[in-house]
């Protein structure tokens, strides 16, 4: 799908922002059925020829009013994209926003061809995602758009509550870019690490 030099393109970008408005329509409709992915990541997105994304592998899919189905305080998912909620593994909400989150860091990923963290050590990449903000993604590609790197990192915002409220509100603000119109997301402030009342709010 890309390499360095493709992905400095604009033609790359809006290729990168359809896939994300298709990904996230799919996930509405999970959601709206009370189905949860909670493995996004670009393995588990396949295109056709015609352009058309398919979510796949529902594996690890949860229904949303039947917890029970997860082992309590188990780390469900690929590490590299699991929210911080995910990561925390503890009696904390873990909602249709996770996969948001998740959906987030595979269009970063896609944006510059590397994840928000990177490491071999479980514990390392641990800390980062609970504990670290990640670097936008102009840091690593300066061609990527500022109102899709904005897109990008509220999908990612460690607080659940500061991210796209559904999937839809993400695939809206995603077809706002690719129509040239003024998108909902604005810059990040600085983080400096879930705090007590970041972690308070991810257990409401």
């Amino acid at each position: 799908l890309c390499d360095s030099s493709s992905t400095e393109s604009t033609e790359y970008h809006k290729t990168i922002a359809n896939l994300g408005v298709q990904v996230a329509q799919a996930l509405d409709f999970a959601h709206k059925h009370g189905v949860l992915h909670r493995d996004v990541k670009p393995s588990n997105l396949v295109v056709d020829e015609s352009g058309k994304a398919w979510v796949t592998d529902f594996g690890l899919a949860r229904i949303e009013d039947q917890p029970q189905l997860t082992v309590t305080g188990a780390l469900v998912g690929t590490l590299r994209y699991m929210s911080p909620e995910q990561a925390m593994s503890e009696r904390v909400v873990v909602d249709h926003r996770t996969d948001i989150y998740s959906l987030g860091v595979t269009l970063y990923e896609l944006l510059t061809l590397r994840t928000p963290f990177i490491g071999d050590d479980k514990h390392s990449l641990l800390q980062q995602i609970t504990s670290e903000e990640p670097h936008p993604p102009r840091h690593f590609n300066r061609s990527v758009p500022i109102a899709l790197q904005n897109i990008v990192m509220k999908a990612i915002a460690k607080n659940p509550n500061d991210r796209y409220v559904t999937a839809k509100d993400l695939a809206d603000d995603l077809q706002r870019f690719l129509d040239g119109t003024a998108v909902l997301a604005r810059p990040r402030r600085a983080f400096h690490g879930l705090s007590v009342t970041h972690r308070s709010s991810l257990q409401r």
